[in-house]
């Protein structure tokens, strides 16, 4: 997904701290229909039917708080449940369906990779072909990266890009091509090919790679190699089918964003990409993910036809950089399950199985998909609470059903524990300097245009008495407060927003020449 802070998981748990919420004060409260951390009817390795998933369903929703969730399940090969559960709109009751559209975040990186898997199938790209034969204008700041990064490197974050960076794109006003420019200055922070870092800048960059050698923007070519085909028909970019404000979506099944504002779980506005649609952008419902998932655990095919080739879902499948598993990754993932990349997936292993595992959070929704490709099995999860851990919950539950030894332990209390723990580790507040210093000159000081190479143009302006600043052609306005001495707070909009040091900087005369952003100098415009 892209989000309003820099940060981002692969889990779609980390980079969304905020959104998680440790009360329901003001809420009336949602049904618990069990009250312990343990999986109600836990027997691992006894199979799962729908009638069990649907009350792994339930128990998760209740568990979790969650409005409304539902989730789409494939057992060898066929789809076996699709089902809404709970509301789609807390203010409304309206209830969640199978139709309902949820915002996919991050799991819209899965339909990236198929994308490009299609035109390979189609002999209009390769895996290893490089970008500049495609884009030959394309640069990097690193040279030998530039010339040879390919589709493989920037769907499996191996291109050098620092981790979670970049996403603020979405919301300056630039349109493809600039950005696509623009790149070029973002800094690497490791050397090609050397590590993984998980990058929303690599799956835009994939997104603009697919759509040349496609002929066709990329939401329109994922539509015509990906959605058509599987008949998919509620599945498009978010921003078309949900809408916000006073701009209606083409759909009126759409779930809501809810969060924690205020202390009371509510209706929020959505996070709606403008420009990342391959890293986040999508959205779609349990019915049509059932379809996707359903082709991919059936190697390429449904309904007798092939929608990609078993060559294509094999090399979407094939690990191709390892990463250690990170503090938001939930059971079975762990130490000893091992992490790779594979195209738009990670990958890890339960029980001698491979495991393909994508998610995905944005402000007020989280979101699942599994593949275990051995055994034809699948399952995605839709869940509309600000990074809740329903997701992972009800995907740990249906693997240990359906693939758990007799005697292992019940993972539900630890991903419950895990829960709780980062709800405390992320929600902390930063404290203030035990003795700040106030800013040396008056606000008005400050205030000015700043240019930087790879944001562009922003402005620094007074307003009421305090600072904000208006970034890029769609003039993003984001709060600017003391915060110690020449280093203020920069806050950009919505409700998963954490707050950004920015030292500002003096020339020799003591005017305010710049400041420094994320590690990039802004220089004041004269």
């Amino acid at each position: 997904m892209p989000s309003r802070t820099p940060a981002r998981s692969r889990s779609g748990l980390r980079a969304l701290a905020p959104l998680l919420g440790l009360t329901l004060a003001g809420v009336s409260p949602l049904p618990r229909a069990f009250g312990a951390d343990g999986l109600p009817g836990y027997a691992p390795g006894t199979g799962v039917d729908a009638a069990a998933a649907r009350r792994i369903s339930r128990w998760a929703l209740a568990e979790y708080a969650v409005p409304g969730a539902a989730v789409a399940l494939v057992q060898d090969g066929r789809l076996t449940l699709v089902e809404g559960f709970g509301v789609r709109d807390l203010a409304t009751g309206a209830p969640t369906t199978a139709d309902t559209v949820f915002q996919l975040a991050s799991v819209s990186k899965t339909f990236t990779a198929a994308t490009v898997a299609a035109l390979v199938d189609r002999k209009r790209l390769g895996w290893e072909q490089p970008m500049v034969s495609v884009l030959p204008d394309f640069r990097l700041h690193d040279a030998y990266a530039g010339t040879w990064v390919n589709a493989r490197d920037l769907l499996t974050h191996r291109a050098g890009f620092p981790a979670f960076f970049g996403d603020l794109f979405d919301h300056l006003g630039y349109g493809d091509a600039d950005v696509l420019r623009r790149i070029r200055y973002v800094k690497p922070a490791t050397s090609f090919r050397d590590r993984a870092a998980y990058s929303n800048i690599g799956f835009f960059l994939a997104g603009e790679l697919a759509a040349k050698a496609g002929g066709e923007p990329f939401p329109a070519l994922a539509r015509t190699l990906v959605f058509a085909p599987l008949a998919m028909s509620r599945t498009g970019v978010a921003s078309t089918l949900i809408g916000t404000g006073s701009t209606a979506g083409t759909l009126s099944d759409v779930s809501r964003s809810h969060a924690l504002v205020g202390g009371r779980l509510q209706v929020v506005p959505p996070n709606l990409s403008a420009l990342f649609i391959a890293a986040g952008g999508f959205a779609s419902s349990a019915h049509d993910l059932g379809r996707f998932i359903t082709m991919l655990a059936r190697g390429g095919e449904i309904d007798g036809r092939p929608v990609l080739s078993d060559e294509a879902v094999k090399a979407l499948f094939e690990p191709v950089i390892a990463e250690e598993p990170g503090f938001a990754e939930f059971p079975p993932i762990d130490a000893h399950s091992g992490f790779d990349y594979s195209p738009g997936w990670g990958v890890y292993h339960y029980n001698g199985l491979k495991v393909l595992e994508k998610g995905g959070a944005l402000d007020g929704v989280r979101t699942l998909l599994v593949v275990v490709p051995q055994k034809r099995f699948a399952v995605a999860i839709l869940a509309n609470r600000n990074l809740t851990a329903l997701p992972e919950a009800v995907r740990a539950a249906l693997l240990q059903q359906a693939f758990g030894r007799p005697g292992e332990a019940d993972l539900q209390p630890t991903i419950r524990a895990k829960s709780r723990q980062l709800e405390s580790l992320l929600l902390a507040v930063e404290p203030r300097p035990a003795h700040p210093n106030p800013p040396a000159l008056p606000l008005a000081a400050y205030t000015g245009a700043y240019v930087n190479d790879l944001f562009g143009s922003w402005t620094v302006a007074e307003r009421n008495g305090a600072l904000e600043v208006l970034a890029g052609p769609a003039r993003y306005r984001g709060t600017v407060t003391p915060w110690n001495g020449e280093t203020f707070h920069l806050l950009w909009p919505g409700v998963i927003s954490t707050p950004v040091e920015v030292p500002f900087h003096s020339d020799r005369s003591g005017r305010v020449s710049g400041f420094d952003y994320l590690g990039y100098g802004f220089r004041r415009v004269p």
